[in-house]
């Protein structure tokens, strides 16, 4: 993922005239994770629950890399991991709401 699409850390923090938001770390990460899930679903009917499970992967996995890169600040890190777990939490509460508004088999 050389291209336009991918986490660039040297471009994290510089302005672009394309994207106001380019330069916000999480929002880098939440476009690329969503831009990878897209591609891997191009052409296939998937169920919105299989894309959140898709999304949270890509994005733990887009994590990684982050954390691996040392060129990124700590700052930046802890953002991005903090983001990352607030949307594993949202993901968390959505599945135990969503089991409790199915009906029960009798």
């Amino acid at each position: 993922m050389a291209d336009e699409k991918s986490i660039n850390p040297q471009k994290v923090g510089k302005p672009t005239d394309v994207d106001p938001f380019a330069r916000a770390a999480v929002y880098c990460l939440r476009r690329d994770a969503l831009f990878i899930v897209s591609s891997l679903n191009r052409g296939v009917a998937v169920q919105n629950e299989t894309v959140k499970r898709q999304l949270v992967f890509v994005q733990s996995q887009l994590c990684t890399a982050l954390l691996a890169d040392p060129r990124l600040s700590e700052r930046v890190k802890a953002v991005v991991l903090k983001f990352h777990a607030a949307t594993i939490s949202e993901s968390l509460e959505d599945r135990r709401g969503a089991r409790g508004r199915q009906p029960a088999a009798c």
